[in-house]
């Protein structure tokens, strides 16, 4: 279905959002 490629899409950009988050404090 498109509407879960979009919320696959949507899921995914969140995580990598919150892991360049992560990655920013660590450093």
């Amino acid at each position: 279905r498109i509407e879960n490629k979009i919320n696959r899409q949507v899921t995914f950009s969140k995580r990598r959002a919150g892991l360049l988050k992560k990655a920013h404090e660590i450093s």
